[in-house]
């Protein structure tokens, strides 16, 4: 499967907009990497079977490498819950485990199913992100503090962030930011900083599974286990430059122009995927 000019390109383009998304709304640009690494695999005609966990190990790859220049940003303006960044994701650790094992395991995960999936999700978290909870909003206004978890909310939220992340190859900031914002009474741009930091974890648990898993199989020319490295570079490298422009953006717009923006993002990739599921 070898890399066209016109592939280069395509994957260039959508790294740079994938990184500008991660730092922006703190969600490591798995909204872009995932789409378009199926939509990419399917047209290059790797084995059905292998699209789905080749899609999700390579974005995973991207998003690992967006989220530790994006949580260094957002580290260095303190916009970062350490602790709380820290206890989720290695809550995560086995969830993702788990879950890869599905994926590469039943067959009845497919693309298709994928698209559903993560259609459903972002559906519900761009519902969210417009029509926040009612403590989300009061924090906000008030400034009241930002709650103290207990171990079990730590786990639950990793948990699930583990579950979408090796599920849909996004880092699990799609769950993270909601969460931390109507839940923990975060403000919005520390809830985005305490994402960034915490997909570092997440998605780096979700990449060492995919590389062992599919260590023995062959799923392109160039893909080490599940993860096509020369593609996922061709992502992350220019994601690298821009989430450092998310971040500064996300400084300088108003929270409810930022929630909005999340919104209309997730909502016009799930609509695409449902599209293309369904057609």
């Amino acid at each position: 499967m070898d890399i066209l000019l016109t592939d280069v390109a395509l994957l260039l383009v959508a790294g740079a907009a994938g990184g500008f998304i991660g730092g922006l709304v703190g969600v490591g640009g798995g909204l872009i990497f995932a789409p378009v690494l199926l939509f990419y695999f399917q047209a290059a005609g790797v084995p059905p079977e292998y699209v789905t966990p080749l899609t999700i190990g390579t974005s995973l790859f991207c998003t690992l490498i967006v989220a530790i220049s994006s949580a260094r940003s957002q580290y260095q303006r303190k916009t970062v819950s350490t602790r709380v960044a820290i206890s989720v994701g290695l809550s995560s650790a086995v969830a993702v485990v788990l879950m890869t094992r599905l994926v590469t395991t039943q067959p009845w995960y497919d693309a298709n199913v994928f698209q559903i999936v993560f259609s459903a999700l972002l559906l519900v978290v761009a519902f969210r992100m417009v029509r926040p909870l009612a403590g989300a909003i009061t924090a906000e206004r008030h400034g009241d503090p930002v709650k103290t978890p207990r171990p079990l909310a730590w786990f639950a939220t990793g948990t699930s962030a583990g579950v979408i992340s090796s599920a849909v190859g996004v880092g699990g900031g799609i769950v993270m930011v909601p969460i931390y914002n109507d839940l923990l009474h975060m403000p919005i741009r520390r809830a985005v900083g305490t994402s960034s930091a915490s997909i570092v974890l997440v998605s780096l648990a979700g990449v060492l599974s995919y590389l062992w898993i599919g260590w023995d199989l062959s799923a392109t020319d160039t893909a080490v286990g599940f993860v096509d490295i020369p593609r996922a570079l061709l992502l992350s490298v220019p994601a690298l430059f821009t989430a450092r422009y998310g971040v500064h953006t996300a400084h300088h717009v108003d929270r409810v122009i930022l929630r909005r923006s999340f919104a209309v993002v997730a909502l016009i990739v799930a609509v695409r995927l449902l599209f293309r599921a369904l057609g």
